[in-house]
């Protein structure tokens, strides 16, 4: 009788479980639905709703690694594609936490050079005495994290196209070509990744 009553509750368990699972990858499914009709901020909200429960429930770490991997890095490119850099670094740094390294996923790294990439030609068109060094610093990280991303996929043709063109400005700043580089940095055009189409297809 024991074993029956706990077979049972088991079994419940497994299907609460299973439907409110089910429940938050429809979500996702409608956060990326929303992302496509024009509304990221609406698909960013979305996506935070979705984590919030998962948090709730203790179960953020318990999903499946490539669900949760496109949940946080889907709300990074949406931060990112909002100009809000900062916010999204922070979102990949989370994962990083959770799984202990998001540095062995092509998409993550990609999009940390994309981030390095922007937020140096943003503080140096803004800074009122722009700094060369600086610049280099910053590009010479994010174009690491460009090459790292291309170990993993090296058929992303994203990152291919990024690589390029952010070594094509460190070239320009070595050869002191300045005015060009001025030029670059007001014409950015490091791509935007959009978020993943979930939950159809999970993979990279």
């Amino acid at each position: 009788m024991l074993i029956k009553i706990f077979a049972a509750i088991a079994l419940l368990i497994v299907t609460f479980i299973g439907l409110t699972y089910g429940s938050l990858l429809r979500d996702m499914d409608q956060a990326a639905q929303d992302y496509n009709q024009g509304d990221p901020e609406a698909a960013l909200k979305q996506y935070e709703k979705i984590e919030q429960r998962l948090r709730s429930m203790g179960a953020l770490r318990m999903i499946p690694v490539t669900d949760r991997r496109n949940l946080i890095l889907n709300q990074a490119r949406l931060l990112y594609a909002l100009g809000r850099y900062d916010d999204a670094q922070e979102r990949m740094d989370r994962e990083a936490e959770i799984g202990g390294t998001s540095n062995n996923d092509g998409r993550f790294l990609l999009l940390k050079g994309d981030i390095a990439f922007r937020k140096a030609t943003k503080n140096y068109r803004e800074s009122l005495k722009p700094d060369s060094r600086l610049l280099e610093d910053a590009l010479h990280a994010a174009e690491d994290n460009l090459r790292d991303s291309l170990r993993f996929n090296p058929n992303d043709w994203d990152a291919k196209y990024n690589f390029e063109y952010v070594n094509f400005v460190r070239n320009l700043m070595n050869n002191d070509q300045q005015g060009k580089i001025k030029i670059l940095m007001e014409n950015v055009r490091v791509e935007e990744k959009r978020p993943q189409a979930l939950p159809a297809d999970l993979s990279p």
